[in-house]
């Protein structure tokens, strides 16, 4: 998955799996505030509680961020920050122990490392504003994206006590597996097109292949050419034929010094060939 479609995933995991408010890729605060990829607070009076969440979809990309610290600046305003990436794309050492870890697998997104939570009594009053001025959150792609009556944790929670346990899991179930087919899909997308990279590659790399080897022998043919005394736009395969027979009968007829000559001149033209291709590959 791309970051966008990847961040656009975790936040329907994190609606359908617990009931809380996301945001993603909102500034907390005015201009030149940090801006998470995903902001997320839960649904509770009792107890306040602020996440976010960096998305990564390589290594490098990590890299860049534990070295600018850049996710030292959302401590202020969350209780704890996780970063989010495929399963297998980097090991859960490279991230710094203050921080979580949540990885996207074919089966879905699973905690990793829990964070170490730091101590937050609210946000600071230009955030809170912002995130009011937010209230209809945006998609990467900048539209709207107006409340939803009911998230799937909330549907799920409803036909539980409606409907009892087993239609509620049944619900559930399919949620995840509708994720999962998703993502399966999009892996084998991904895949084609890895082969379809590959296949063409490999065509390119056959295709200058050939074109090396045909210099190589059209340089052979014209110097056979000029031993058979032949000039270059007569070097057709019907005329270089008539000359090797020609050269055929003549060294039949030649003596042994004469022969040992023309295989002698015959011979450099064979090897040149040879030679030229060390010449390269040196």
């Amino acid at each position: 998955m791309k970051h966008d479609e990847l961040q656009e995933d975790l936040a329907r995991h994190l609606r359908a799996g617990t009931d809380r408010m996301v945001w993603t890729n909102t500034q907390l605060g005015p201009s030149g505030s940090p801006r998470p990829d995903l902001f997320t607070i839960a649904k509770s009076f009792a107890r306040f509680r602020a996440d976010c969440y960096e998305i990564k979809v390589s290594v490098s990309d990590l890299r860049h961020d534990l070295t600018s610290g850049k996710w030292q600046s959302y401590r202020k305003f969350g209780h704890s920050v996780w970063f989010a990436f495929p399963r297998g794309m980097a090991p859960l050492e490279l991230v710094p122990k203050e921080c979580g870890v949540i990885l996207r697998s074919e089966a879905g997104w699973r905690a990793a490392r829990k964070p170490v939570a730091q101590v937050l009594d609210t946000l600071p009053r230009d955030a809170w504003l912002k995130l009011l001025m937010d209230l209809h959150p945006v998609d990467v792609h900048g539209n709207v994206r107006y409340p939803r009556t009911a998230s799937e944790y909330t549907a799920a929670e409803i036909l539980r006590k409606r409907m009892g346990d087993e239609i509620a899991d049944l619900y559930s179930k399919a949620t995840n597996a509708e994720a999962a087919l998703r993502w399966r899909i999009e892996r084998a997308d991904a895949d084609r097109k890895a082969i379809e990279d590959s296949l063409e590659q490999r065509r390119k790399d056959a295709e200058a292949v050939r074109a090396r080897e045909s210099e190589r022998l059209d340089a052979s043919l014209r110097d056979l050419a000029q031993l058979f005394g032949l000039k270059e736009d007569q070097m057709t395969p019907r005329l270089l034929a008539t000359a090797i027979t020609s050269f055929r009968n003549r060294l039949r007829g030649a003596g042994i010094e004469t022969a040992i000559t023309m295989l002698q001149g015959l011979q450099v033209v064979v090897d040149a060939p040879a030679e030229r291709a060390e010449e390269m590959a040196s």
